[in-house]
């Protein structure tokens, strides 16, 4: 088994927090000194994704708290969610003398990026295209979360799975996961993003209306016939919306949210029951709204180790009276690898140390950095019982 740098950090202690002595002030004069790291924050600290921003940076100060190492210096910015405001603070990071920066979260803000010199960006992007040479990837990107697909396929033996994706929407990832020739796909269909034409073709795809008229059919035939001898099978047929199987046993949904919500629902209006074709789904982390909908019930998706996010969560609460945003641990197990990186190879760091072809293990789980991009390894849950089950 391959060797991976753990890097974990998570050490439970509680703290009385105090901001202002966590963040340097980047408006001082900072002497040169090897043995300080000095890391910087690129983050929406302000207008519509402040929240978002906001959450990041606590992530980021609950790990500096439990490195509890006085020689690292964190100077956050607002990035604006924004290129040129990204940009500009970028800039004053180079006249900072800082290396490496956690930030930014959003693809739009790295346009400019590859305008920088001797700074490498840790952003939390899942995008996997345009990625400026001195950025890392570090969001849960497509591949992964289809090499974790790829491998419970394996495991379960799905051999008929359909692909869908709205049809102006997911494009790059669409294309992906159809042409990758990682899963093979029995059929791929787009459907219309409008929520009323949504049903209507989704029960084209299940053959709906024939399944439901062979239905009557066969109910009329019973009737005519020798009513004692088929009276059970008639009292089954009389409970059933449709009649035979469809002709795929997998699916794989490439949406989220409402429109996600209203596939699956489209789905079992059209009689095709989820312990009978598996539904999986992917950019998910654990939405709880999905409890509450029948219709996602035994939903698979990939994602994080959610047994250490649940924990990350909990100690979050603790320290901040407040839910942090679940992606924020990706911003903890950021910083972590950065110190890790740091400290290993002694006081200094460099690059190239990301790029190690071990791996690291951070809170979320295992990954490895290569090609400024980052593959993690998934695991698979499924939703049942208002609980997400790890299957995988």
């Amino acid at each position: 088994m391959k060797k991976l740098f753990i890097f974990s950090i998570l050490t439970y202690l509680f703290f009385t927090i105090n901001s202002s002595a966590l963040f340097h002030n980047s408006n001082e004069d900072i002497a040169e000194n090897e043995k300080i790291l000095k890391i910087g924050v690129l983050l929406p600290l302000s207008g519509k994704f402040q929240d978002t921003g906001q959450s990041f940076l606590k992530a980021i100060q609950l790990a500096l708290f439990d490195i509890g190492n006085e020689n690292i210096k964190i100077y956050p910015k607002d990035s604006k969610a924004n290129a040129l405001d990204t940009y500009l603070s970028a800039k004053e990071f180079e006249e900072l003398g800082v290396k490496v920066v956690i930030g930014p979260i959003f693809h739009e803000s790295l346009e400019r990026l590859n305008e920088i010199n001797n700074i490498t960006f840790i952003s939390f992007t899942n995008k996997t295209q345009k990625i400026p040479k001195n950025t890392i990837a570090f969001g849960i990107n497509i591949d992964s979360q289809i090499d974790a697909l790829k491998k419970y396929f394996d495991k379960i033996e799905v051999s008929k799975t359909l692909l869908l994706s709205p049809n102006s929407e997911f494009t790059y990832e669409s294309e992906f996961v159809a042409t990758k020739d990682i899963l093979k796909f029995y059929r791929i269909y787009s459907y219309d993003v409008n929520p009323k034409k949504i049903t209507g073709e989704i029960e084209k795809i299940t053959n709906y209306q024939e399944r439901k008229k062979d239905l009557e059919r066969r109910i009329k035939i019973l009737e005519k016939s020798d009513l004692y001898k088929h009276e059970q099978e008639l009292k089954e047929l009389e409970q059933m919306h449709t009649l035979g199987k469809v002709n795929f046993d997998s699916v794989v949904i490439i949406d989220f949210g409402e429109r996600l919500k209203s596939v699956l629902t489209s789905f079992m209006f059209s009689d095709v029951p989820s312990d009978e074709v598996k539904f999986f789904t992917i950019n998910q982390w654990f939405d709880e709204t999905f409890f509450n909908e029948n219709a996602l019930q035994n939903l698979h998706f990939p994602s994080i180790d959610f047994d250490n996010l649940k924990k990350f969560k909990k100690k979050y609460l603790d320290t901040f009276e407040e839910e942090p945003n679940q992606v924020s641990i990706l911003a903890y197990d950021a910083l972590g690898l950065i110190y890790y990186c740091w400290f290993n190879n002694d006081t200094q760091f460099k690059p190239d140390q990301l790029y190690n072809k071990n791996g690291f293990k951070g809170l979320h789980g295992e990954f490895i950095i290569k090609d400024n991009l980052s593959k993690h390894q998934l695991k698979i849950y499924k939703v049942s019982d208002k609980k997400f089950l790890e299957v995988y």
